[in-house]
């Protein structure tokens, strides 16, 4: 991921933006799992916030390594917590015995 602070702030939206994509999309055929579900959405709004405002919450000088050392933090703590986030996701879809592959594409 980019240490560029405009990259940075699009790809934890974009990251995050995809669990709660993937949320939603198992809410809508699988209503009966909205309690989970709802939480999942909710951590991941909480981290996205959370990141962003970690962003910009440093003293360090522009294009400094410590700067960049702060973004790959940032970057490598909002991957990890996504993949935390999915893998709640895909244990709801394999109580449900869910095949994503088997799922028709919803059209936004």
């Amino acid at each position: 991921m980019s240490t560029n602070r405009n990259d940075l702030h699009q790809a934890v939206h974009s990251i995050m933006n995809d669990v709660v994509e993937q949320c939603f999309t198992h809410l809508i055929h699988y209503p009966q799992d909205s309690d989970e579900l709802n939480r999942i959405i909710r951590d991941a709004s909480e981290e996205t916030n959370y990141q962003i405002l970690k962003i910009d919450a440093h003293n360090y000088k522009n294009g400094s390594t410590d700067l960049d050392n702060h973004y790959r933090t940032i970057s490598h703590d909002t991957q990890r917590k996504s993949l935390h986030l999915l893998s709640r996701l895909q244990q709801i879809q394999r109580a449900a015995k869910v095949n994503v592959s088997d799922r028709p594409p919803l059209d936004f």
